[in-house]
């Protein structure tokens, strides 16, 4: 996942977008975008099981693909309904998916396992298989 990491912090530095990695907020405490500052804060105490490539991609989604004039302020929440976060972890897939399937043939990919890696829940199965069919 390192290289994951390293290729979701290549694409924020292409866009000028700031990642904050901080141990300084409680568990409970939410990662964070920022668009109109054009910043992340990854929350490396955080209790969720989310993956933190997926977090990171998710918040990053929102300023790439959300409208990055606006003064709201994202807060991670993986079971969100909102139209914005439902995007967000749309784009997230896509970024993931093209990443980590770019070389691999279609019969050889498994959405079972590739949620298994990323902490994702079951009901996320619809939008990983659609992501995982369109790399």
């Amino acid at each position: 996942m390192k290289n994951l990491i390293n290729y979701l912090y290549f694409i924020a530095s292409e866009n000028g977008i700031e990642v904050v990695v901080t141990d300084r907020l409680e568990s409970h405490d939410t990662d964070i975008a920022i668009p109109a500052a054009r910043k992340v804060i990854i929350n490396e105490n955080s209790s969720t099981n989310i993956d933190v490539s997926f977090r990171l991609a998710h918040e990053l989604s929102h300023i790439l693909f959300g409208n990055s004039e606006s003064d709201e302020v994202y807060s991670f929440s993986i079971g969100s309904q909102r139209t914005s976060e439902i995007n967000a972890n749309k784009n997230a897939l896509s970024m993931i998916t093209k990443f980590v399937y770019l070389d691999t043939p279609l019969e050889y990919r498994n959405y079972i396992n590739f949620m298994n890696a990323f902490g994702l829940p079951s009901y996320f199965e619809d939008m990983v298989k659609e992501a995982i069919e369109a790399v």
